[in-house]
């Protein structure tokens, strides 16, 4: 069954292209790196401080893997400075006939 994560989260204004900056190696990495990774989007919502990921994995073990890459692991600590707030962050599962 897949396993997906939502996670939304707002950044301080002042960190806002440094947290971009970061997200965007992030996501060409795994995009490079992660064939378990089946989806991995990076989105930002209508407030411009606000981002939303939406992160779609072939399993539990798959999003284990991705969150212990030496790449995410790298920009972890900075990526986390930038937020503003605690992040709201959900686990999905995939459903028999969905997936």
């Amino acid at each position: 069954m897949h396993y997906a994560l939502y996670m939304r989260v707002r950044v301080k204004p002042e960190k806002r292209d440094e947290f971009i900056g970061l997200i965007t190696e992030l996501a060409a990495n795994v995009k490079a790196n992660e064939p378990e990774t089946l989806v991995w989007e990076f989105l930002q919502a209508d407030d411009p401080d606000e981002f939303v990921f939406f992160e779609c994995f072939t399993d539990e073990a798959a999003c284990e893997r991705h969150q212990c890459m030496d790449y995410h692991l790298a920009m972890s600590d900075a990526g986390w400075a930038c937020l503003s707030e605690e992040p709201h962050i959900e686990v999905l599962h995939g459903l028999a006939c969905g997936t």
